[in-house]
């Protein structure tokens, strides 16, 4: 039986494809069942040949493609492609699922086998969605701290990067002088966002412990994947610029609390990115470019969303438990959205004509 720690090291050494579909299958053992692949972006992909395999749940449903390959010399392949969720290729979890099913003889009962482990697959890939997740809100709250802390005054840098919450659960992302900000982050050609409580999108009222939010902004960041020869940005890149600021700033005591934070977003989704040791690892030196960056100002009635006075009145149902998604048009009116960094910078740091 193949160990994962064969098949990882393995995986580790399997090339990205050259363009398009091509793809160089490295089969785990002689029978030429379980093969891995990567595509041109060095994604990586398992290939399970032989007749089309049934999934019971809809996330493998998804993730997984019935296809017949074209082969130089050799007749056609028809095999099963499960697609493993995009960043930073997860090469362990890859190597996981394919050592479990060669663990339950997959070279021998495909069928079999698959249905064994089909629940491990489901619970591997909504792992890596959450993951995923995770780093694609890093990456845009980064962005936002980023471009705030070089648009600001050498003596609001160190204040700007301390009054960032969104790195633990907080009721809020950013807030800065009675205005809130709310990061959310995609890669839909759309400004489509998950909302988890109606807190995310209404101000704070004040409180005897707060004075709560005079304004909250919902910064939607489109991101996609970026291409070899176009500008990107990544997380180590964006963590080196704001320690860069705040040392050239003279807030270099902020850096190693700024640091400590970052470390500290996503651990509960099984990330944490650790700038002095992981700045070369996969998935954090996954590249994008950014698609759009739109403030909405939330208090417009014109933002047809769910409000809280539609949910208070239902005594039994918690208000921040209520998750929902929101589809923001990129045109509510002539000042919503406020498009562009440049502009959604200045609007939260008041520099605004």
């Amino acid at each position: 039986m193949t160990s994962y720690e064969a098949v990882l090291n393995q995986i580790k050494a399997v090339p990205s494809g050259a363009i398009g579909d091509d793809r160089t299958i490295n089969w785990l053992t002689d029978a030429n069942v379980v093969g891995i692949a990567r595509n041109s972006r060095g994604h990586l992909e398992l290939f399970l040949a032989g007749n089309e395999l049934r999934p019971r749940t809809g996330t493998v449903k998804t993730a997984l493609r019935y296809h017949s390959w074209h082969r130089d010399s050799l007749p056609p392949l028809r095999a099963n492609r499960i697609f493993l969720p995009a960043l930073g290729h997860f090469d362990q979890v890859g190597a996981f699922i394919a050592a479990e099913l060669l663990r339950e003889k997959a070279d021998v009962n495909l069928e079999r086998a698959f249905a064994v482990t089909e629940p491990l697959i489901e619970l591997a890939i909504n792992r890596m969605e959450i993951s995923e997740n995770a780093i694609l809100g890093l990456v845009g709250e980064l962005l936002l701290l980023d471009a705030l802390c070089r648009r600001a005054t050498d003596p609001q840098v160190g204040p700007i990067v301390q009054a960032w919450d969104g790195w633990r659960r907080s009721a809020r992302d950013f807030t800065w002088e009675g205005m809130g900000v709310e990061v959310k982050t995609t890669t839909r050609a759309t400004s489509s966002h998950a909302i988890h409580g109606v807190h995310q999108i209404e101000p704070i009222p004040a409180s005897d412990d707060s004075t709560g939010e005079a304004r909250l902004l919902l910064v939607s960041i489109g991101l996609c994947e970026a291409d070899f020869d176009t500008p990107s940005l990544s997380i180590p890149a964006l963590v080196e610029s704001i320690v860069e600021r705040l040392n050239a700033s003279g807030a270099s005591g902020v850096v190693d609390q700024f640091l400590s934070r970052v470390s500290t977003y996503g651990t509960e989704s099984g990330i944490g990115y650790e700038h002095a040791t992981m700045i070369n690892d996969a998935p954090f030196t996954t590249k994008f470019g950014v698609t759009f960056v739109r403030g909405y100002d939330m208090a417009d009635p014109a933002i047809e969303v769910l409000r809280r006075d539609d949910v208070v009145t239902h005594q039994h149902v918690d208000a921040q438990s209520v998750t929902f998604r929101v589809e923001l048009p990129a045109t509510i009116s002539l000042q919503n959205p406020i498009v562009g960094p440049r502009r959604v910078v200045e609007e939260i740091l008041g520099l605004h004509s």
